[in-house]
């Protein structure tokens, strides 16, 4: 009768150490499970991104909105990190690794993609920039115009057609003083041209060059380009070192 409680508390031990070990083998499969869930979503995201990278490398010299448009279409459905048991999504680093990982997978190509909005308002922008800059006065007057006629009909409205046509196009955000540039380099002749056909009818010599204001015009959109297509390949290079 004495050695009873001796022989319980020896049970009692046994039983505690049994589930000790049953507990640390259910924690140890469920890091186990937490890490294989890690490891597949891992690899599937390194498959994703080659591919999308394919993608963006094989149409990189396409329009910045063509281009744009491949991005969104390659990260619609990225890969999701499948649920792990509690005590492995806590304990296991793969998991953790995996984590921050769909927490950043999309940031190069959605950094893209914003830079190709950007680029594809910008293009457009330059594209009508430089089309007012090619404007001449010869292409209406000649150098020794000796009548107002030519310059009231047909030098100012064309000009001045150009001015209001620019007006239209968008602006890229941060660029209204460079689409301001441009429309005073234009403004400037149409201004200078009514002055001329004022003084064309007071019998008065006159003349006007716009060289200075169509070039520093002209070279802040080049500034401008050479920007834009800077920020491009900047992203681009991004999106290939994910």
């Amino acid at each position: 009768m004495v050695a009873l409680p001796v022989v319980l508390t020896l049970v009692i031990a046994g039983v505690i150490g049994a589930l000790v070990v049953v507990q640390n083998q259910r924690q140890t499969e469920q890091v186990a499970r937490a890490d294989l869930i890690a490891q597949d979503y891992l690899a599937a995201v390194a498959s994703f991104r080659a591919a999308v990278v394919k993608q963006v490398s094989a149409a990189k010299e396409t329009d910045p909105g063509a281009l744009r448009k491949i991005v969104e279409r390659g990260i619609a459905e990225p890969p999701k990190l499948a649920d792990a048991p509690k005590y492995g999504r806590e304990h296991s680093t793969v998991y953790a690794e995996a984590e921050q990982t769909q927490a950043t997978v999309l940031e190069p190509f959605t950094s893209l993609s914003k830079t190709l909005k950007r680029a594809d308002t910008g293009v457009d922008f330059i594209a009508s920039a430089r089309t007012v800059l090619a404007l001449r006065a010869t292409d209406y007057i000649s150098t020794d115009v000796s009548s107002s006629e030519l310059v009231r009909s047909s030098l100012i409205p064309a000009f001045t057609r150009a001015r209001d046509e620019f007006a239209q196009v968008k602006v890229p955000s941060g660029q209204q003083e460079l689409a301001d540039k441009v429309s005073g380099a234009v403004q400037y002749v149409i201004d200078q041209a009514a002055v001329l056909a004022q003084r064309i009818d007071s019998r008065q010599s006159f003349s006007f060059s716009y060289q200075d204001q169509f070039q520093a015009a002209a070279d802040a959109v080049s500034d401008y380009a050479t920007q834009l297509k800077g920020d491009v390949a900047e992203a681009l290079n991004a999106v290939g070192e994910a």
